[in-house]
């Protein structure tokens, strides 16, 4: 066992932390994915989905956080990915807590909702190509990057809309809750920004 260590430590195991992080943004997208089809269908197969992907997510970032632990040396500086794991994460939770606050407030999509969702998917699948041409041709992943920023400003642009229109209408109790809602997908698009954030930081390192 102590000769097994000591070539271990000599000859380090390489880790792909480019397969890592992809593997979690295809999940993260997964889970944006299934969120969009179970606005539509309501349906428990759905529903459990996206819990599934939302695990399987986890359990990428704990990986890559036990091999960054490990690691000798990684790709790029080990801080940026461990942040761009956990910000990635936040995607995830909001996708979730989007779904549990529409059934616990007993929400049902409009136009606002979908429509924020349906380009937060847009911006996740955006994220998790500019990932996978990380590693090979970076140049590529910074075209990705300006797409999400223009999902951004779309999702922000349906909120806003969104927003004036609950807080003209003459419900309040039901402003309350859509805006709950609206504000989660809202807190989903903020962090695919942090995320990008981070993203961008090494895209500019690596070229």
């Amino acid at each position: 066992m102590v000769r097994s260590n000591f070539w271990e430590r000599l000859f380090p195991v390489k880790r792909d932390f480019y397969k890592m992080i992809a593997d979690q943004a295809e999940a993260s997208s997964n889970v944006v994915g299934y969120l969009s089809h179970w606005l539509n269908s309501r349906s428990e197969e759905d529903y459990r989905n996206l819990l599934r992907e939302a695990d399987s997510a986890d359990q990428c970032r704990f990986t890559m956080e036990d091999n960054l632990i490990e690691a000798f040396a990684t790709p790029f500086d080990r801080q940026d990915i461990y942040s761009l794991s956990v910000e990635m994460d936040r995607i995830v939770e909001y996708a979730k807590s989007t779904l549990t606050e529409m059934e616990a407030f007993g929400v049902v999509e409009d136009s606002i909702i979908q429509n924020m969702v349906q380009q937060l998917k847009v911006g996740t699948d955006q994220l998790t190509e500019a990932i996978h041409l990380l590693k090979e041709d970076p140049r590529k992943s910074q075209i990705q990057i300006g797409k999400i920023r223009k999902v951004q400003l779309t999702i922000e642009d349906e909120y806003r809309a969104g927003m004036v229109a609950l807080f003209n209408a003459s419900d309040p109790m039901r402003a309350l809750k859509y805006r709950e809602v609206y504000h989660h997908i809202k807190d989903a698009e903020v962090y695919l920004g942090y995320t990008t954030d981070v993203l961008h930081k090494i895209v500019v390192r690596v070229v």
